[in-house]
C-alpha cells in the first residue's frame, strides 16, 4: 500500500467534467445497460412476492441488489478480453465491490442511494477518496447513479456520472445508447447479464399451491406434535 501511495508521477490536477466525459463515455454506456438488466431482474423477482412484501422490498433491498448485480455484471464484462473499451479495468481497492478503473487517470464506482447523494459521511457504498485508498497516480474519484421513473417507480430515467470532491457539473449518459446496447447484448444472450429466476412470474401459479388451502396431491402433510388428527377424533 505504501508503494502505491509514493508513486512517483501523481496524478496532480484531476479530470475536468470534457475529460472524465471522453473517457467514461463508453464504458457507462455498457455499465448502464447492466444497470437495466439489474433492474428488469428485480422487478421480476420482486414480482413474484405479494403485494405487502414488494412495498417493503423496495424500500429496503432494490437499491443494494441492483447496485451490487450491476457492478457484478460489470466485473465480468471488463474481464472477458477483448469485448470491453480498451484500458478499463475492475478495481477492487475497498472490500470486494468492483468499480472500473479508467486509463489510470480515473476510478467509478457503480451505487444509487435514493435518500441523498454519497458524501464523506456515509460509508454504505465505497464513499472514500482514490487518495485514502492508495491508488497508483491518485485518479479522479468517480460515481455513477441513476434516478428512477417517479410515476411507476420501475425504470430507470436518467443516468449519471459525478465526480463529488471535483467541482464539475455531472454529466448524463445518452439512454438511447444504453438501450440499444442493453437490447443487443440481450439478443446475444451475453454471460455478464443476469440469467433468467429459477421461477418465472407467469409459471408461478403453477408451481405452488392455491391460495384456498390445498396442496399437490403428491405431498403428504403431516399433523403437527399434538395436533390430532380427524380419525384419532
Amino acid at each position: 500500500m505504501s508503494e502505491m501511495m509514493d508513486d512517483p508521477e501523481p496524478l496532480a490536477v484531476p479530470l475536468t467534467r470534457k475529460q472524465a466525459r471522453r473517457m467514461l463515455g463508453q464504458v457507462s454506456v455498457g455499465v448502464g445497460a447492466m444497470l437495466l438488466s439489474a433492474v428488469d431482474h428485480w422487478n421480476t423477482l420482486s414480482e413474484l412476492n405479494s403485494a405487502h412484501l414488494r412495498t417493503v422490498l423496495q424500500v429496503l433491498g432494490r437499491g443494494s441488489y441492483v447496485a451490487a448485480l450491476t457492478a457484478a455484471g460489470t466485473e465480468v464484462w471488463l474481464s472477458t478480453h477483448g469485448v470491453h473499451p480498451p484500458r478499463h479495468t475492475v478495481c477492487k481497492q475497498q472490500s470486494a465491490w468492483p468499480a472500473v478503473a479508467a486509463l489510470g487517470k480515473a476510478y467509478m464506482e457503480i451505487h444509487h442511494n435514493e435518500a441523498q447523494p454519497t458524501n464523506e459521511r456515509r460509508q454504505a457504498f465505497c464513499a472514500q477518496d482514490s487518495g485514502a485508498l492508495g491508488l497508483a497516480g491518485n485518479p479522479t474519484h468517480c460515481e455513477l447513479t441513476w434516478e428512477y421513473d417517479l410515476r411507476t417507480d420501475k425504470y430507470v430515467k436518467h443516468i449519471w456520472v459525478s465526480a463529488p470532491k471535483v467541482d464539475w457539473e455531472r454529466f448524463e449518459v445518452p439512454m438511447a445508447a444504453v438501450q440499444a446496447q442493453y437490447a443487443t447484448w440481450r439478443k446475444r444472450n451475453m454471460v455478464w447479464l443476469p440469467g433468467a429466476l429459477p421461477v418465472a412470474a407467469d409459471v408461478a401459479a403453477e408451481t405452488f399451491p392455491a391460495r384456498d388451502g390445498a396442496v399437490r396431491p403428491d405431498i403428504v402433510v403431516r399433523p403437527r406434535p399434538g395436533e390430532r388428527t380427524e380419525a384419532g377424533e
